[in-house]
């Protein structure tokens, strides 16, 4: 029977704390997320028996409504019974600095993730379709469709303004512009001629391209005349202060920082200036202090703190990949129970643009593949009905990248199977990190994202993932058979059951 999602959406409301509680609703793949002035004023066992809501879970300073598939048809339905002032300045929930963190990072990612995952596997496909001969990657078409799937992370740092600029009550089209005068072309062509003229390259190739277009008259004549890249670039400064050179594209942590401290400088203006200059000169001073601001201190700093979180992996990774792998393979999906994954986006998105490609999202598959097959392993393991078709359903869901259905609704209920994926997953991950799988753009592992993890000319690293995952989807299922777990008796069995034995002692009374 279908979910009547308008009702569903009344009683979260009602349950949430009404329409006054509700600082801003967001949602991802499968949970609505939900920053409120007060979580104790939350009926969470009455939420959790609301129809359509699988659990309630409070982390990263969000109340996380957990719906799975249809989150959107939810969030649609819930926009409508409140009223959310996104001009008006609300105080934040008092919580630590890891949830305020993780509650930024959810908040600025969910809106495009799904966007960010489709250029991705576009990428994906059209590799795939190149490597097997089915398109020519000289074609005009491979082409287009080539710099299309790029197109998001080029200009991820107009994204991230955007959302980031609803999440800390900026202007956002002020927010958007500042992000463009980072990635404009003026900006960039300075930023190229720094790399030519500065021989600013690992790699040895290039390095030596550098040097023959700076000696060279005729390939400078091109750059310069023709490309429209000047040859020489001198040292950039702002009031004499000098400016480092970084790329802006495909930036996570400097944006952010910069629409941060925007909304104090917005304020400030907007609290200062007399009204009848204040719509005109409120965003002239923002973009025209915040983007040397960026230039001078939260792009170089943004690149260090970035630097120091991707550190942190990059370095067990190096230690030993097969370590690595286990690691992330047997935790990652204890951290999306507590809700904290997201922690780790902006480093995966950062390895995208500074690598060109992600190791953590290789290992992450073993997790997602683990928690399907233990799915699998309850559906044939299990004598009820119910629980059969709920994990056959969390199985499937969970096949294409989704695994709170099977978290929440399967495994944590029974507990053992929950156990079973995080050990199936660790030695899926450690296989995985043993072949050194990596993925080639942004995704969401899962069976539709394959061609993702496929480059021409890295076919071990290709077959060693699909082993790895494999692998953890047959553990999955084997370790959830053998290990087993306390069956639960049907709802509707043990309802039947109760009617009759009541049936029966009325008639023994009659």
């Amino acid at each position: 029977m279908a979910i009547d999602y308008a009702q569903t959406a009344q009683d979260i409301v009602k349950y949430i704390g009404g329409n006054a509680n509700v600082i801003s609703i967001t949602h991802c793949a499968t949970r609505l997320r939900f920053v409120l002035k007060d979580n104790k004023a939350v009926d969470k066992e009455e939420l959790k028996r609301v129809k359509g809501v699988i659990t309630v879970i409070e982390a990263g300073g969000q109340m996380q409504v957990v719906i799975g598939n249809h989150v959107s048809d939810a969030y649609k339905q819930v926009l409508q019974l409140i009223d959310i002032d996104e001009n008006a300045p609300v105080s934040a929930p008092n919580v630590g600095i890891v949830s305020r963190v993780m509650d930024v990072i959810s908040s600025i990612f969910t809106p495009f993730l799904y966007q960010l995952a489709a250029c991705g596997i576009l990428q994906g496909i059209i590799s795939f379709l190149a490597a097997v001969g089915i398109m020519d990657a000289n074609s005009g078409t491979y082409r287009i469709l080539n710099f299309v799937s790029w197109t998001a992370f080029t200009f991820l740092p107009v994204m991230i303004a955007f959302t980031a600029a609803k999440k800390f009550n900026v202007n956002p089209f002020t927010a958007v512009i500042t992000a463009c005068a980072l990635i404009s072309p003026d900006y960039m062509n300075m930023l190229t001629a720094f790399k030519i003229t500065s021989i600013n390259s690992a790699d040895p190739a290039m390095q030596q391209l550098m040097r023959e277009a700076v000696s060279n008259p005729d390939i400078a004549n091109i750059l310069q005349n023709v490309v429209g890249i000047p040859v020489s670039a001198p040292t950039l400064d702002f009031l004499g202060i000098p400016v480092k050179y970084l790329s802006y594209t495909a930036s996570v942590i400097p944006i952010i920082l910069m629409v941060w401290a925007m909304s104090y400088i917005e304020h400030f203006f907007n609290k200062v200036l007399p009204v009848v200059i204040r719509n005109l000169f409120t965003p002239m001073f923002c973009i025209a202090i915040m983007v040397p601001m960026t230039l001078l201190v939260f792009g170089p700093v943004g690149n260090m703190i970035g630097g120091a979180i991707g550190g942190v992996y990059n370095y067990l990774y190096h230690l030993s990949p097969i370590i690595a792998g286990f690691v992330v393979g047997a935790f990652w999906q204890p951290l999306v129970t507590l809700g904290v994954h997201w922690g780790i986006t902006p480093v995966t998105v950062g390895n995208y643009a500074t690598l060109g490609y992600d190791t953590f999202t290789g290992l992450q598959a073993s997790a997602v593949f683990a928690m399907t097959g233990s799915m699998f392993g309850v559906y044939l393991k299990t004598r009820s009905r119910e629980m059969k078709g709920i994990s056959l359903s969390a199985g499937v869901t969970g096949l294409f990248g989704i695994t709170e259905p099977a978290i929440y609704g399967v495994a944590l209920r029974l507990k053992k199977p929950f156990l079973c994926s995080c050990v199936a997953g660790g030695i899926g991950g450690a296989i995985a990190g043993s072949f050194n799988a990596v993925s080639w753009s942004y995704c969401l592992p899962g069976i539709a994202v394959l061609p993702v993890f496929f480059k021409e000319g890295h076919m071990p690293q290709f077959l060693g993932f699909l082993l790895s995952i494999s692998v953890a989807f047959v553990l999955g299922a084997l370790f959830t058979w053998l290990v087993g777990f306390k069956d639960e008796p049907d709802v509707v069995a043990t309802k039947k059951v109760q009617a009759e034995s009541r049936r029966a002692a009325q008639a023994e009374m009659n």
